[in-house]
């Protein structure tokens, strides 16, 4: 059960402020720090461990909405910069794949898991320094844009939550992978 001090949770009444985009995104920031502190702060393996894990699945959907809705939907205002945030996104997407497939106990795990810290939030920096004032100096209504992201995050956390429920029922995942179509 998550609780309101679990900083990889919002609390239930934080809704979605589909009516202001950036606003979820600097709360995704926010919660991004806290894990990244929690990491980089603690002399408990296992806090370590946790931290690690709730980071990368955070980071893991705070960029999958940026690359699918939010930076398409704000191209426009700066293409070129926003082209760089989409470079950093790769850098760091293939961070998240190499830690994803790998035990976070693994000795090779701290210091990726490091570089992906301090990749994050170098580019947590610069989109809040530079391009969210710039889309603010823009005045564009982006409530389109939020409600997009509002449905793309529900649908992914969905798919996250199904995911998680099969591999927690790993007689479901046998029989699903032998189960021939008829």
């Amino acid at each position: 059960m998550a609780t309101t001090d679990d900083p990889a949770r919002p609390a239930p009444h934080a809704a979605f402020p589909a009516d202001n985009p950036v606003q979820a995104l600097l709360r995704d920031h926010d919660m991004v720090r806290k894990l990244a502190d929690k990491y980089q702060n603690t002399h408990s393996a296992d806090v370590r461990k946790q931290a690690a894990t709730q980071l990368i699945q955070a980071i893991h959907t705070h960029s999958r909405l940026e690359e699918g809705v939010f930076y398409p939907g704000v191209r426009r205002v700066d293409p070129n910069l926003v082209a760089r945030f989409e470079e950093d996104h790769l850098a760091v997407d293939d961070l998240l794949a190499t830690l994803q497939g790998m035990s976070m106990d693994e000795a090779r795990a701290e210091p990726l898991v490091r570089e992906l810290i301090d990749a994050v939030l170098s580019h947590i920096r610069q989109e809040e320094t530079q391009l969210f004032p710039e889309l603010k100096q823009a005045a564009l209504d982006l409530t389109s844009i939020g409600l997009q992201m509002q449905a793309f995050e529900a649908n992914l956390v969905h798919m996250q939550a199904q995911l998680s429920d099969r591999e927690a029922r790993p007689e479901f995942s046998r029989s699903q992978k032998t189960a021939r179509p008829v």
